[in-house]
């Protein structure tokens, strides 16, 4: 098969949405009229070991059920048998070991950074799948400069040979905000605090009740929406969630929309991002943020929100007690939010992509 066929694993178009899978699912979505756009572009197949729910309804990239294993297996041995001869782009923290022309972003690099807020059988398996996938590429891509950083720090590849993909905030203007989750949950307009994350406990949310307690806020409530995958996450259940705190689960975009919408703030002293998707989600939706000003968040949030030490109660505290009391203050983070979220956007995102893939195709530069 020619070379100029584009490969994509996407394994993850059949996975529950977190930060991850909407990268992916987004940089697709904004690279398919920008290939159909051009005569030049190559065929494009995103491969998969399962084909999703919904159809994608993609104009440009062909969706194909490529197996017969699942999960890493699939990845391992079936993906880059299916795709020999074409560039094979992977867009989701792992890729085949083994393939002699790729393109790999990495979100994160937690396993190295913070082990113990994974499984040790995932902190095994992504430790001997990232060096190798990284010493493979061709082209290495990450969604932050912390992140290219991090690359180079923990697995030697040259920063410099880094491209920074950023991601980007319109996936939730799209959607129309549905408020009968606030009504399902009997939850109040204006009268809480919002975290959005999956439950582990490198989220930090912990601390956020013990922040509430210590500023003699209790009476406001933390809604968290979310999910949790006990086989990655070390101690991520449910039953690990501190008393006080509303948990919604997983919502759809419309009803998350409406959260971020109807909440006095959002908050999320994360210890560690790869890039911090759920402030800018905030941001863009004019919800005042207070988050960590550790790893990525100071690049996504620049001057638009307050900053906590994450490892200090106090200080989260402080934050939170400046937020909850100045409506003047938080009138001010909702525009600086809104203005900083939208030079964050998707279509840029995979632009830059398509500019950094294109020469594994042997395709002239436009």
């Amino acid at each position: 098969m020619s070379r100029r066929t584009l490969f994509v694993n996407a394994r993850f178009l059949a996975e529950p949405i977190t930060g991850l899978q909407r990268c992916g699912r987004e940089l697709l979505r904004a690279l398919d009229p920008i290939l159909a756009a051009d005569p030049g572009a190559p065929q494009v197949e995103l491969l998969a070991p399962r084909l999703p729910a919904k159809d994608p309804g993609y104009r440009h990239l062909q969706l194909r059920r490529a197996g017969p294993l699942q999960s890493h297996a699939w990845e391992q041995i079936s993906l880059p048998a299916r795709a020999r001869g074409g560039a094979l782009l992977n867009l989701k923290n792992t890729a085949p070991v083994r393939h002699p022309c790729m393109a790999v972003m990495i979100h994160d690099l937690q396993v190295y950074a913070r082990p113990e807020t994974h499984t040790k059988s995932f902190v095994r398996l992504y430790r001997w799948i990232l060096p190798r996938a990284v010493r493979n590429a061709r082209v290495v891509l990450a969604p932050s400069e912390h992140t290219a950083a991090e690359i180079e720090r923990w697995l030697g590849y040259p920063r410099e040979r880094v491209v920074v993909i950023p991601e980007g905030h319109e996936h939730l203007l799209r959607e129309t905000a549905d408020p009968s989750i606030l009504e399902r949950h009997r939850i109040e307009p204006g009268s809480y605090l919002l975290a959005v994350s999956s439950l582990n406990p490198n989220k930090n949310f912990a601390a956020v009740l013990r922040a509430l307690e210590h500023a003699d806020l209790l009476d406001l409530p933390l809604v968290i929406a979310g999910g949790s995958n006990p086989r990655v996450f070390e101690s991520g259940g449910g039953a690990d969630l501190p008393p006080g705190a509303v948990q919604v689960g997983r919502v759809d975009d419309a009803g998350l929309r409406a959260l971020y919408e109807n909440a006095l703030g959002f908050v999320f002293p994360s210890f560690y991002e790869g890039f911090g998707l759920p402030p800018l989600e905030a941001m863009a939706l004019g919800c005042p943020v207070v988050c960590s000003a550790t790893s990525s968040l100071p690049e996504v949030g620049g001057d638009a929100v307050l900053y906590c030490d994450p490892a200090d109660d106090a200080d989260i505290a402080r934050q939170l007690v400046r937020l909850v009391n100045d409506a003047a203050l938080r009138s001010e983070l909702a525009a600086k939010g809104r203005l900083r979220a939208a030079s964050f956007r998707w279509h840029d995102g995979a632009q830059s992509l398509w500019n950094a893939v294109r020469p594994l195709l042997d395709l002239p530069a436009t």
